[in-house]
């Protein structure tokens, strides 16, 4: 009887040892994946609109990008994507950070575009195109392998791959791969004064978003450069255990006393939805004069990650003598969360929780560098 009383007794520290131990563990490795899930998303939109900068005066920064790999149109897209990217429009424009609402309790998706030129290049002159040559008043900063993007300010632009750069003297000649680029050529598509900029190597047009089915932070390439064949490639998992991700523009639009359009200080945080800061509206058909101010006055994204603990908890007793025990002390968490809680009621999420689970919230600031800029050349 002895044995059996003191096996018991230890059983019984035991478990709620085991018990607390993987509540632990599972709440490191949340916090583990929302701060990698955090520091990826920062660091993609602190670098967006890299090699767009001098765009705003040549046509490129709001331009609707048209893109190839693979001998298949990738941009603008014939339909929708799948979940959970869906809600982002078939154009996509060349501007550095766009969020697609997912409503009330939905995830957001956060739209990224930037370049990685070794060189800046932001006013390369387009002589004439002819097949897959495209020739420029100066070809210094372009290199093999570079994306190059040319536009006429028209409103479309379009993406290529340099296949071979050849600079000559007051020239130079820079060659489409096929593939890459519409029939391998710009032929036809731009004529007269038309600008010619380089991306780099690597250049990005990637969409992130969450799987609230397998609860992952995904990323998706909208260019699809790696894809070995016509059919496109899936999105990424980078980080697990996010459950939900909502997205505030803090920008410059005067509102507010005192405070004055134009400069450069962030007036007021808005959601990415209406008839202003939807993504419809920020990216129409056609451009309008009110879309182009609306995308300038952006200046910083606030990003809130929801993670989410792999372990559930058993449910906390209705009363000490419940049947789990006298001793047994459970779980029981809030059923809803409030996201931005320091924001006014209507910029604020409440988005439903388990009870049983226990969650963290990555709130963080990001400001769109590339959009500070003003002095143009």
């Amino acid at each position: 009887m002895i044995s059996i009383i003191c096996t018991l007794g230890i059983m019984s520290a035991f478990a709620a040892f085991e018990s607390q131990k993987r509540t632990t563990t599972a709440g490191s490795d949340a916090q583990q994946s929302g701060s990698f899930a955090a520091v990826a998303l920062e660091r993609e939109i602190r670098t967006a609109g890299s090699a767009l900068v001098q765009g705003k005066n040549y046509g490129v920064w709001g331009c609707a990008i048209t893109a190839y790999s693979q001998a298949t149109k990738r941009l603008p897209r014939a339909s929708a994507l799948a979940a959970p990217f869906a809600n982002w429009p078939l154009r996509t424009l060349a501007t550095p950070v766009l969020v697609a609402s997912g409503g009330a309790t939905n995830p957001d998706v956060i739209g990224i575009v930037r370049g990685n030129p070794s060189l800046r290049v932001f006013k390369t002159n387009v002589t004439s195109t002819s097949g897959a040559n495209v020739v420029v008043d100066n070809a210094f900063g372009f290199a093999t392998g570079d994306y190059v993007l040319i536009s006429d300010k028209s409103g479309s632009c379009t993406l290529g791959k340099a296949q071979s750069v050849t600079i000559g003297s007051g020239t130079g000649t820079i060659v489409l791969t096929a593939g890459d680029a519409p029939s391998g050529s710009f032929d036809g598509t731009y004529t007269g004064s038309a600008y010619l900029m380089d991306w780099g190597l690597d250049p990005a047009v990637t969409l992130f978003g969450v799987d609230t089915t397998t609860n992952s932070l995904l990323s998706y390439d909208l260019l699809q450069r790696s894809a070995t064949s016509s059919a496109a490639l899936p999105g990424v998992p980078i980080a697990d255990s996010v459950v939900n991700m909502k997205a505030l523009y803090g920008v410059d639009d005067g509102a507010g006393t005192g405070h004055v359009a134009g400069d450069g200080i962030i007036d007021e945080w808005v959601q990415p939805s209406g008839a202003t800061w939807g993504i419809a509206a920020l990216s129409p058909a056609t451009d309008t004069p009110a879309a182009v101010l609306a995308r300038a006055q952006i200046l910083a994204v606030r990003v809130a990650v929801v993670v989410q603990s792999r372990q559930m908890e058993r449910a906390a007793p209705a009363t000490a003598a419940s049947v789990q025990g006298a001793g047994y002390i459970g779980y029981t968490g809030p059923t809803t969360l409030t996201l931005f809680p320091d924001q006014a009621t209507a910029n604020q999420y409440t988005i439903t929780t388990s009870s049983s689970y226990r969650y963290k919230v990555y709130d963080m600031v990001i400001p769109i560098r590339n959009n500070y800029i003003k002095q143009y050349f």
